[in-house]
């Protein structure tokens, strides 16, 4: 039986416990961006992100991505958030009438930037590189198609990574891992 002399010390060595495990585990992002493509008056830009799942049995994430419209210049257009359930899409519009004003006979140039969370856990004391897990493999591609008619006038299907450095520290709690 603990006796209540101890308690204080019990507390202070639980507390301490639970803030070096939030401090070893931090959360990056994968970063991709599509290409860039122009967007004229009377068209709209979507974005779709395939969450292919996995084979069964196995059980899928949901993904979750941050998904981003740029232009030329850098300047943010327009961002939005996607949960993508195992075998579904989802998608975010930008729409050249709507979100950019854009005048008869002009173009903007865009691009779509996808950023998924990557839960990375704490490197071993032997100075190892820290392990990713929960990795969501989103397949994006980019279609501009024209906003009255809903035909499809090009699709664009690569991205490319951008490298990230930024890890944040996270607590268990919030990245599920208690």
């Amino acid at each position: 039986m603990l006796k209540y002399e101890y308690v204080p010390l019990a507390c202070a060595l639980a507390l301490s416990a639970l803030a070096l495990q939030a401090q070893t585990t931090a959360v990056a992002s994968t970063v991709e961006t599509t290409a860039m493509i122009g967007l004229a008056q009377g068209q709209t830009a979507q974005l779709n992100l395939l969450n292919p799942g996995v084979e069964a049995p196995a059980a899928g994430a949901i993904c979750t991505a941050a998904v981003s419209f740029f232009d030329a210049t850098g300047t943010l257009l327009k961002n939005s958030t996607l949960s993508v359930a195992p075998g579904k899409s989802g998608s975010a519009d930008l729409s050249g009438d709507t979100d950019l004003n854009i005048a008869v006979g002009a173009r903007r140039e865009i691009r779509a930037q996808i950023s998924v969370p990557v839960v990375l856990l704490p490197p071993a004391s032997t100075g190892v590189t820290p392990i990713m897990v929960a990795d969501c493999k989103l397949i994006p591609t980019l279609e501009i198609f024209d906003s009255t008619t809903g035909r499809t006038l090009v699709t664009l299907g690569g991205v490319h990574a951008i490298p990230s450095a930024v890890v944040t520290p996270v607590t268990p709690a919030e990245t599920g891992h208690l």
